[in-house]
C-alpha cells in the first residue's frame, strides 16, 4: 500500500506549509502526547531554499506517520518485541544517529547548554517526589528520575525531544508497547550524554567520543541500515 504524502505548499506570507491529518482511530492518545487532536502542522519560514523545505517536509511527515504507527501498533499489541539488553543496544544505535545529525554543524554551545538545562530542570526535575525536595543530599544521583512513575510521566517528552519517531523511521521499525517503553527510557540514560558531547562539538573539541563504544552489540530482529533516507521510506 503506498504511502500517502501531506502536501508541502508554499504560505501565502512566504515559506511553505504542510498539514498532516491524525485519524480518529489514535487522535485520543496523540493528543494526549503531543497536544495536537486533528492535524499537524509544519511551517518553514520564508527565505528556506525550496530543496531544504523538501528535506525538512519529509523528515517531519516520516516523523509524524511513524508516530501513528507506533501508538496503532501499541494499541494492537503489536510490534517488534525488544529484551532489556537490546533496548540498551538499540540506544546505542540511537545515540550514534542523533550526535551525526548535528555533529557536522552543532551550531552555537549555548543551545546545547540550554538544551540540557530544559530536559533537567523543565522535564525530570518536576517529577522529583517529595523526599527528594526534604533532603535532596540523600539522592546526588538523582535515583529517584529512574523510578517508573517517573519514567512514565517524562517518556513522551524524552521521546520528542530526542527525535525517536525519526529515528524509528530511518530504521524501518516499529516496537510494541513494551519494548518501546525500554527504548525510550534507554534513550533518556543516554540524551544527556550526547547533548554534552555535541556542546563540546560547539566548543571546537572534536576529540574521540568513547560513549558509542559501551553500548551492547543489537543482536535480535532486523534493522535497516542506517541512513536510509525518508524518500526511501517512502518508497518502500
Amino acid at each position: 500500500m503506498a504511502l500517502r504524502m501531506a502536501g508541502l505548499v508554499r504560505a501565502k506570507g512566504g515559506g511553505f506549509i504542510a498539514r498532516k491529518s491524525i485519524p480518529a482511530d489514535v487522535r485520543d492518545e496523540y493528543a494526549r502526547l503531543y497536544k495536537v487532536r486533528w492535524e499537524a502542522q509544519l511551517r518553514i519560514p520564508g527565505g528556506t531554499p525550496a530543496h531544504f523545505a523538501k528535506t525538512q517536509h519529509g523528515e517531519w511527515l516520516a516523523e509524524i506517520e511513524t508516530r501513528i504507527a507506533a501508538l496503532r501498533a501499541q494499541k494492537n499489541g503489536e510490534g517488534q518485541p525488544l529484551t532489556r539488553l537490546n533496548a540498551i543496544a538499540l540506544a546505542g544505535r540511537w545515540y550514534v544517529w542523533f550526535v551525526k545529525q548535528h555533529e557536522a554543524n552543532p551550531g552555537p554551545a549555548k543551545y546545547w547548554a540550554e538544551f540540557g538545562d530544559h530536559l533537567t530542570w523543565n522535564v525530570i526535575y518536576p517529577e522529583a517526589p517529595d523526599s527528594f525536595h526534604e533532603a535532596p543530599k540523600a539522592d546526588p544521583k538523582w535515583e529517584w528520575s529512574k523510578e517508573p512513575e517517573v519514567r512514565d510521566a517524562v517518556r513522551p517528552q524524552v521521546a520528542e525531544l530526542s527525535r525517536v519517531a525519526t529515528f524509528l523511521a530511518s530504521q524501518g521499525m516499529a516496537l510494541n508497547p513494551t519494548a518501546y517503553a525500554l527504548f525510550v527510557d534507554a534513550v533518556s540514560d543516554n540524551l544527556m550524554p550526547a547533548i554534552s558531547v555535541l556542546q563540546k562539538r560547539a566548543s571546537g573539541d572534536y576529540s574521540r567520543d568513547e560513549n558509542p563504544d559501551a553500548f551492547p552489540q543489537f543482536t535480535d530482529g532486523p534493522l535497516r541500515a542506517s541512513g536510509v533516507s525518508c524518500w526511501e521510506l517512502f518508497e518502500a
